[in-house]
């Protein structure tokens, strides 16, 4: 019997992979992708994480996780972009693994990589928030205003998953230490 491949066999099996990512993504409190050999999907807080040339990476971080009797499904994942944690589901289509949901922590595993996404006006603004400025205060001392304080902080909390300044600062403390 030839081996299945899902993206000869017309576009069911992709749909399939794209309603589960859907679904996936509605329950997501996080950074998740659902990959395959040939495909990659991922929500708003992944995309700041991820790029297209990071999916062959992660399906072969999710493949070994998945193939292990032992059930291991969580380990770290070392991308261009940084280190990151992840644990992963398989995606099954008529008891073939078809492909794999991986939730991202989202914090880089180490701060190195991560802080080099940043741009200069973003790591300047995150350094004022973190010293505990407020966005007006930020504002003025860079002569912008609140509103691009804001933008910037935004991105910040995405590419960090953060969610508060309390958290921004710790992470800045770390990199700092």
């Amino acid at each position: 019997m030839p081996a299945h491949d899902p993206h000869t066999a017309g576009p069911g099996p992709h749909r399939a992979l794209h309603a589960h990512f859907l679904e996936v993504r509605r329950k997501a409190k996080g950074p998740v992708a659902v990959v395959d050999a040939h495909t990659m999907f991922v929500n708003s807080a992944a995309a700041g994480l991820l790029s297209s040339a990071d999916r062959t990476l992660l399906w072969e971080w999710a493949g070994r996780r998945l193939s292990t009797a032992s059930g291991r499904r969580q380990g770290r994942l070392t991308l261009p972009s940084g280190t990151l944690t992840g644990r992963c589901e398989g995606v099954y289509n008529d008891d073939v693994l078809a492909g794999a949901v991986i939730w991202l922590d989202g914090r880089p595993a180490d701060t190195g990589p991560a802080w080099s996404r940043l741009t200069d006006s973003e790591r300047t603004v995150a350094e004022h928030v973190a010293r505990g400025l407020t966005n007006r205060e930020t504002a003025a001392l860079l002569f912008i205003s609140p509103h691009t304080v804001d933008y910037h902080l935004r991105q910040v909390f995405r590419k960090f998953q953060v969610r508060s300044r309390v958290e921004l600062a710790r992470l800045m403390a770390i990199q700092a230490g």
